[in-house]
């Protein structure tokens, strides 16, 4: 899912994590591989956000990792099926909803 920009402040804001900059030379071949999406890495690799189906206000997102480094120098990634983390990210800042409408893709 791509995320508004108050999604990923609301990340930001409850994780520390930064999303991967639009204008980061990868992002043409991440979207290439795996379509329009907020990413995030970490050293284990690459990331996308997800909300669950149960929950109706979409106030909470699953990280999904698509790829992991390939080295240790974390030089490369290598795509995998999408496997959800356990991690379970709250995507919306406190007084904020989505209004219970549908993700933006």
């Amino acid at each position: 899912m791509k995320l508004t920009d108050n999604q990923i402040k609301a990340v930001e804001e409850n994780t520390g994590l930064q999303p991967v900059p639009e204008d980061n030379p990868a992002m043409g071949q991440l979207k290439e591989n795996f379509g329009e999406h907020t990413f995030y890495v970490d050293d284990r690799g690459l990331y996308v956000l997800e909300t669950a189906p149960d929950d109706p206000q979409q106030e909470h997102a699953t990280a999904v990792q698509v790829a992991q480094w390939t080295d240790e120098n974390m030089t490369a990634l290598q795509p995998h099926e999408p496997k959800a983390t356990d991690a379970i990210i709250k995507i919306t800042s406190e007084g904020e909803s989505n209004g219970g409408g549908e993700p933006q893709q």
